[in-house]
């Protein structure tokens, strides 16, 4: 244990900084940590010389250690003695052959495996010298939108790894990434394999319907027990992506239960209205909203993809592309930046202006053509003033054209559904019903729309903005699958109010049904 040195309170050895004061904790005596640890000062097959405690899980206990021949730093993760039961100690197998197997730079590296005497099994990897990202966004708060980029890329590249070798992580969290720093960039390690699922291992060491993971992180298909691939890794970094971005996970409730319903059916909030104090850039914003799409299908198709769209989002802000919010002072979740505003306040005046000038031009060359009227002209003046008169009608109507290169950027979007009146929302934003007309910046960031209308099932579109586009959105109708099956149950003319003891007792009854939740993955 950790003593803070100003508040005085103990802290387990792990705690580095006092989250009251944020004072830096004391490391603890290896002599002292060796009363209550006696691994600790001990050497492990005559190689590894543990130095001191790190940190605790679920499964085990990480030590620091040192090479007793070369004297370099690993870091020793053992097996806890009251997980000795077969499924812990295969987890604790698969978690060292994966990490091992995979071999990437963003991956922790694992060099060894051994059994101490006592049974508990063990395994040596690289030592980490750097905070977890955990504890860097609670120390920093939301992290900058390029070092987001970096971070998540990182994240999703050692994943990616993974997944070409059938491993999913499947417990992914800011804990479980460090963010070390070389050559002043960031360098991330993803570690922990502990629930990670080898596709190639063939016997199961979970059951059907077990949920294994963090609550805060984890998909809806794994919140409820379904058959989980590479897209939970996904979810898992959306969720991380969006802390990041504003500094608090999608759904937190009071308990983990409600929590993992929420991901289930509770719309995410998006970043943008989550913290409008934050220049949250909204090409980001959508790469996030995207990853974390409650149906996987509606997901990126893999890492690489995503990967893609984050380097698009990175070259973009990076080549000096218009700020989503000009404005740096605080603007409302729905109301448009400041200096928007006063642009448009602007362009109002100097229309104001264009058309009282034109209101007097009209007036002047009005005034004068009744004076040409009243006055006596010779003959051949007339055909004089006609003939110049038809050239400048041409060119007329060339001026309104002139502003087209100022509204290049915008473009206009009609949708329309068959049946009409469905709402249309862009994330948890409502748009309004169809038909509708709407206008949007022009960009390569898809915006993911979503038609709801009742009697009919929900579709998605992702439409990018970068051209004018006239959709049309067939919905299917739902099918009702009690009504019709309390149809087929009743008899010929019988009524709905006739009590069921007049059927015979050999009828089919109707079924209950249990609940009016809907299953998301239909």
């Amino acid at each position: 244990m950790k003593t803070c040195p100003q508040c005085s309170v103990a802290y387990p050895d792990a705690v580095e900084y006092c989250p009251r004061d944020g004072q830096k904790l004391p490391g603890a005596p290896v002599e002292t940590q060796a009363l209550y640890d006696p691994l600790i000062g001990s050497t492990i097959d005559g190689r590894y010389v543990v130095e001191a405690l790190l940190g605790q899980g679920g499964m085990g206990f990480v030590y620091a250690g040192r090479h007793a021949i070369i004297d370099k730093r690993v870091a020793i993760k053992v097996l806890r003695a009251d997980s000795s039961d077969d499924s812990a100690a295969q987890r604790f197998l698969v978690e060292a052959k994966a990490a091992s197997r995979i071999g990437h730079q963003n991956i922790v590296d694992i060099t060894d495996f051994g059994v101490l005497p006592g049974g508990q099994a063990y395994f040596v990897m690289e030592f980490l010298d750097g905070p977890t990202l955990g504890k860097l966004m609670h120390e920093g708060g939301p992290v900058p939108p390029l070092r987001c980029i970096s971070i998540a890329a990182q994240i999703a590249r050692g994943l990616q790894a993974a997944h070409d070798k059938g491993i999913i992580h499947r417990d992914l969290k800011p804990e479980n990434v460090f963010v070390l720093t070389q050559e002043q960039k960031d360098s991330v390690k993803i570690v922990d394999f502990g629930i990670a699922k080898d596709q190639s291992y063939q016997k199961k060491l979970t059951q059907v319907g077990m949920v294994l993971g963090t609550p805060e992180y984890m998909s809806p298909e794994q919140a409820t027990g379904q058959p989980t691939d590479h897209r939970v890794d996904q979810y898992a970094l959306g969720c991380i992506l969006y802390e990041m971005l504003c500094g608090d996970v999608p759904f937190k409730l009071d308990t983990p239960t409600k929590t993992l319903t929420a991901h289930v059916f509770t719309p995410v909030v998006p970043p943008s209205q989550r913290r409008p104090d934050l220049r949250i850039p909204p090409p980001l914003e959508a790469v996030c909203l995207r990853a974390l799409q409650k149906k996987p299908g509606e997901r990126f198709a893999d890492l690489r993809e995503m990967m893609a769209a984050l380097d698009r989002v990175e070259t973009e802000l990076k080549g000096g592309a218009p700020a989503p919010r000009p404005s740096s002072r605080p603007a409302a979740p729905v109301s448009a930046p400041s200096d928007t505003l006063g642009e448009i306040a602007a362009v109002r005046k100097s229309r104001v202006g264009l058309y009282v000038g034109a209101g007097a031009a009209v007036a002047v060359v009005a005034f004068g053509a009744a004076l040409l009227l009243t006055r006596k002209s010779p003959p051949a003046q007339p055909p004089v003033a006609v003939a110049p008169v038809p050239p400048p009608t041409a060119p007329a109507p060339k001026p309104p054209e002139a502003p087209r290169p100022a509204a290049a950027g915008d473009i206009e979007i009609d949708l329309r559904t068959r049946p009409a009146g469905a709402e249309v929302f862009e994330g948890a934003e409502r748009l309004g019903v169809t038909p509708l007309h709407l206008k949007r910046r022009r960009g390569d960031a898809a915006m993911v729309l979503t038609f709801r209308h009742a009697g009919y099932k929900e579709e998605r579109r992702d439409v990018v903005p970068n051209a004018d586009k006239d959709i049309e959105v067939v919905l299917d109708a739902k099918r009702e699958r009690v009504a019709h099956h309390s149809e087929k149950s009743g008899t010929t003319g019988a009524k709905r109010s006739d009590p069921p003891t007049r059927e015979p007792p050999d009828s089919p009854q109707p079924r209950k049904r249990v609940s009016d939740l809907r299953n998301p993955f239909e």
